[in-house]
């Protein structure tokens, strides 16, 4: 058997960085909406000099985000990809199906026992199995 805390921490990886990509991409709708304030002001007669340098900052903030993005969007998907080769190596394909489900899809355990028609306890338990039976490489 193999150690479950290493095991579940090689496959939580994909879900962290996908978590950290959606809060990322609203950081980045965020700055698009102020993109779009700065680029439409109310005119109330008064020089605006300074919008130009905040325009500036907020394409600056917006480019070096989006690369981030990108490149946590790489590493992800490597690691979606490993992570899968690993669960579909599982023999047992009721905890590849609640594993694939619950690190690649985001799913709660409750969901997915709701969604298939298990006991919470029965998809715990295929899920803690699961996660031991992983052979991480």
């Amino acid at each position: 058997m193999n150690d479950f805390k290493t095991n579940k921490a090689y496959l939580f990886q994909y879900r962290k960085k996908m978590e950290k990509i959606r809060r990322l991409e609203d950081k980045l709708a965020q700055i698009d909406g102020d993109i779009i304030s700065l680029k439409s002001p109310v005119s109330d007669g008064m020089p605006k000099a300074s919008i130009r340098i905040t325009l500036d900052d907020k394409l600056i903030q917006r480019d070096e985000l989006e690369g981030k993005i990108n490149t946590l969007l790489t590493h992800a998907r490597k690691n979606r990809s490993d992570i899968s080769r690993c669960i579909d190596a599982l023999d047992n394909q009721k905890q590849a199906l609640v594993l694939d489900r619950y690190f690649i899809s985001a799913q709660s355990l409750e969901y997915i026992a709701d969604d298939i028609g298990y006991s919470r306890s029965y998809v715990t338990k295929l899920y803690v199995q699961g996660v031991q039976s992983v052979i991480v490489v």
